[in-house]
Order: C-alpha cells, then sequence, then structure tokens
C-alpha cells in the first residue's frame, strides 16, 4: 500500500512517473477519453480546513476516473471530530468505507497520524504548515510545461515562507534536480527558521536569502509568490503587521524577464496587484487546472494502477 505524506519521501524515479502519468492525463481530458481506472472504487475527501482547489480538483480527478466520493467539508465541525474524536479513530472509520482517503487537517504530523492506523492509502492534502505534497507536484509539473526543463533554474518564494507548507514541499523536489538556485525573500517576521536553511545547505542546496522583493526579480525563472496565511497567526494585531509587505505591483514587471513565469498556490488575497493576472507570465491559473491531473496520477497511483 502506498501513501503521498511527505515529497521528501519520493524518489527521482517516482516523482518522474506521477509527471509523466499526469501528461497522459492532461491528453486524455482533453481527448475527452479518460480511462475509468477507478470504477467501483469510492474515494473519501475529508477537509478539516476550507479548501476549494485541493478538495474540488480531488473529486473531480476521482469522478473522472469512474469513483464515487464521499466527501466532508470543514469537517472540524460538520463530522465527530466536532465531538472530540481522534484523528486515528476518524481514518479507522474511513477506511472501512473507501478505497483512498485525501485529507487535510490543521495540526502538522496529523497525516501521519492517520497513517499509523489507515489500511487504505492515504494522500496528505496538506497538514498544518507542514508538507502539501501533491500541490508541490503540481508545481514540479507547472514548471516543466512552463519552462521546458526542472534543473538550471533560479526560483525565487516571495511573502511568507515560515507558513508556506508548499515551498516545505516543493524545494525538497526540486533539489533532486541539478544547478537549481533559491532565493527566498521575506520580511523577518516571515522568514524561514534558520535550522531549515541549515538543513537545505546541508543537502546541497544553493540559497540567497533576500528581505526586499526587487532584489529577487531580475534573474528569476520562476517568482513563486505566498499569501500571507491569517489563520497561522496568534492574533490579528500580529497579522495586520505584516500582511501588506510584500505586494507583486504592475510596476515590477518591468524588472522581470521576459519569460519569467509567476506562480501562486491561491487563493490570493493583495499580495498580487490584479492587474498582473492577464499578463502571460502568470502562470498561477494554469497552475491550478494542473492540479486536477496530478491529482489524477496520483489516484491511480497509490493503488497501483
Amino acid at each position: 500500500m502506498k501513501n503521498i505524506i511527505s515529497s521528501s519521501e519520493l524518489s527521482k524515479e517516482e516523482v518522474e512517473k506521477i509527471l509523466e502519468r499526469a501528461k497522459e492525463m492532461e491528453e486524455h481530458c482533453k481527448k475527452g477519453t479518460v480511462p475509468h481506472l477507478l470504477k467501483n472504487k469510492i474515494v473519501a475527501c475529508i477537509f478539516f480546513e476550507p479548501s476549494t482547489r485541493t478538495r474540488l480538483s480531488f473529486e473531480t480527478a476521482s469522478i473522472k476516473l469512474g469513483a464515487g466520493v464521499i466527501s466532508a467539508e470543514n469537517a472540524t465541525v460538520n463530522s465527530s471530530s466536532f465531538k472530540g474524536e481522534t484523528i486515528e479513530d476518524t481514518t479507522r472509520i474511513l477506511s472501512s468505507y473507501a478505497d483512498i482517503i485525501v485529507m487535510r487537517h490543521p495540526e502538522a504530523g496529523s497525516a501521519k497520524r492517520a497513517v499509523s492506523v489507515s489500511t487504505k492509502p492515504i494522500i496528505n492534502a496538506g497538514d498544518g504548515a507542514n508538507e502539501h505534497p501533491s500541490q508541490a507536484l503540481l508545481d514540479l509539473y507547472t514548471i516543466k510545461k512552463e519552462k521546458g526543463r526542472l534543473d538550471n533554474l533560479i526560483i525565487a518564494f516571495g511573502g511568507d515562507l515560515v507558513h508556506s507548507r508548499t515551498l516545505h514541499s516543493l524545494v525538497p523536489l526540486l533539489l533532486q534536480y541539478p544547478n537549481n538556485t533559491f532565493y527566498f525573500i521575506s520580511p523577518l517576521e516571515l522568514a524561514l527558521p534558520r535550522e531549515y536553511i541549515e538543513d537545505l545547505k546541508e543537502k546541497g542546496a544553493t540559497i540567497k536569502e533576500m528581505s526586499s522583493l526587487k532584489d529577487g526579480l531580475k534573474e528569476a525563472d520562476v517568482l513563486y509568490m505566498t499569501r500571507v496565511q491569517k489563520e497561522r497567526f496568534n492574533s490579528d494585531d500580529d497579522y495586520d503587521k505584516v500582511k501588506d509587505l510584500f505586494i507583486l505591483k504592475t510596476k515590477d514587471l518591468e524588472e522581470m524577464k521576459k519569460d519569467v513565469i509567476i506562480m501562486h498556490p491561491l487563493p490570493k488575497i493583495n499580495e498580487i496587484e490584479k492587474e498582473i493576472d492577464d499578463d502571460p507570465r502568470a502562470a498561477y491559473f494554469r497552475q491550478a487546472e494542473n492540479g486536477l491531473y496530478i491529482r489524477m496520477a496520483l489516484l491511480v497511483d497509490v493503488l497501483g494502477l
């Protein structure tokens, strides 16, 4: 039985297999020839945190592949978790109903707790500020489609880095490909912890840390903007102090490469000016679409089909 819990647990061979399968799924979707590989299977999508893209793309992927779907949105309130049921007990129950469990939970480490008792494959759809492996894989797929390669890139991450599970999942995957350089651009309050930076350096990562967004714009092949995540802050005052510090503005496009791609895991709030949406370098809506194809590939992959 295969689980998708952390991107760092995926070998380069596994990653390449998933990317290739996603390409096949995209081609099938566009031709209207998706094979019902999950016919007579049930996918449980249980989300203890709000989600639009991740939950709905997993459910869409399941339906396109012929599976039935059972789901709980806002499961913290709309499931027995509200009564105090543990994640382990919830997982045991879901294992008796479904063939695959897709789970999002606000607590870091919750996915591993679920795996410890599950008898069915689990896909981690985000565990707190820890990891979001399917997002990382769709990001990788997007970069490969848009740039034609996954090596020799300068990838700049801007904004809220300390809470970004997207960054935590994507960087380990990009480290599997040679000669990539990472720019980490954030205010001090939202910077990556030193131990994380040192760990990346020990793994051979080439890193530059910056506090000004402009400093990283000119050289970047990929600019990955992130939302300041209000739900991760202890108070509204703490959030208000940093929410407007990093905003990509239309005038900044003049500083950037003509073939740069601008990514964002969405939802975006005010960190990218709305006018940038119409620039061909803005890849974030294409990026969100790619999530469907990656999640179709993952559903098939965990069942070994």
